[in-house]
């Protein structure tokens, strides 16, 4: 290792109780949530989306809202529509689980790999986006 970052206080945000936070509340203000839908396709009417086209089929809708975080880019490129951000696959492995042994988050800036230990016990470990395709 050429070195590494160690923050003792270091916490993890469960990316995914972040996005059921939200699947709640808009469900609550009567938004439909699909759950296992890829969005494979949009639908436009000139400048104005109209519709989304999905793996469970079409659905034709008045608004639409995008709220797709690291797929952000793929979807309005679909659209011709050039936004400040890239989305890039990114790998990461889980083991099974473990006793409590790795308390923190330690994480390599010169080589992009993080290490963490989640609350159900396994090690969860990634990597930065590779310079080219490995």
């Amino acid at each position: 290792m050429l070195g590494a970052t160690h923050q003792p206080r270091a916490g993890i945000a469960k990316h995914d109780h972040v996005g059921w936070g939200f699947a709640r509340r808009i469900d609550a203000a009567g938004v439909d949530v699909l759950q296992d839908c890829e969005v494979t396709g949009l639908t436009t009417d000139g400048d104005r989306v109209t519709g989304v086209r999905t793996t469970r089929g079409d659905i034709a809708c008045g608004k639409v809202a995008l709220a797709a975080a690291g797929g952000t880019s793929v979807l309005t490129d679909m659209l011709g529509i050039r936004v400040p951000i890239q989305s890039h696959p990114l790998q990461a492995l889980v083991c099974e689980l473990l006793e409590p042994v790795h308390p923190t988050i330690v994480m390599s800036n010169a080589v992009h790999v993080y290490v963490s230990q989640a609350h159900k016990g396994e090690l969860v470990m990634g990597a930065g986006v590779e310079a080219c395709n490995g």
